[in-house]
């Protein structure tokens, strides 16, 4: 990554949202994500790589949440769990992956079987984009995936993106067949002028300190 990916504000460490919370991994998190991975390998695997290598033993699985907690903490890459709201139980993963080009960010996520069709990765994603431009400032936030996951191609539309184009065979899937890319973007100037600007959340750094969206300030 170049310097001009990292960006120029650090996101939160913690996000809180009206059904969840969304926080840096942390590596005593293995236990409870091997749980949910376990339940949700067939959910998971035609459309994520990493899962196909799932299940991961636990020490495995905690080195790999401290290297996310690592590259979080160095403003590389920002990886978080989606937990319910009392922590018990971890129902998704995001991120905010600064590797689109230079002040701008991808959102990733998956969401449980279990808390699939509840909106989740909805509100997930209506979250992320506005820490992205309210604290972290970027210019653009994309979302991409594969166009056969129609769930996931949902959220974008559903939150205000704009399908800028579909990549054709431009990767391979997980059995390695070519396979097509939705590009969907929004971008600062959109974002001021969308209700998106309403999502109810609230942010905190690692010190556990409020950091203030700059709408409500």
């Amino acid at each position: 990554m170049s310097e001009n990916e990292i960006l120029r504000t650090k996101p939160p460490h913690r996000i809180e949202t009206e059904r969840t919370i969304i926080r840096c991994f942390d590596p005593n998190d293995a236990s409870l994500m091997l749980c949910t991975l376990e339940k949700n390998l067939d959910h998971l695997r035609p459309w994520m790589d990493w899962a196909v290598h799932e299940p991961e033993s636990l020490e495995a699985k905690r080195d790999r949440l401290q290297k996310n907690r690592d590259a979080f903490a160095a403003g590389t890459d920002f990886t978080y769990g989606v937990f319910n709201k009392t922590e018990t139980e971890l129902i998704g993963g995001t991120g905010l992956h600064p590797r689109i080009g230079p002040n701008a960010v991808e959102i990733g996520y998956w969401i449980s079987i279990a808390a699939t069709n509840q909106g989740i990765a909805t509100e997930v994603s209506a979250a992320l984009t506005r820490v992205a431009f309210e604290i972290s400032c970027v210019d653009k936030v994309q979302i991409r995936c594969d166009p056969k996951n129609v769930r996931s191609s949902r959220v974008p539309e559903k939150i205000g993106f704009i399908h800028l184009t579909t990549l054709p065979a431009n990767t391979t899937d997980v059995h390695g067949q070519p396979r097509d890319t939705m590009i969907w973007q929004i971008t600062a100037d959109r974002y001021r002028v969308s209700s998106l600007r309403d999502t109810k959340i609230l942010a905190f750094d690692e010190a556990g300190n409020s950091m203030p969206l700059r709408s409500s300030v």
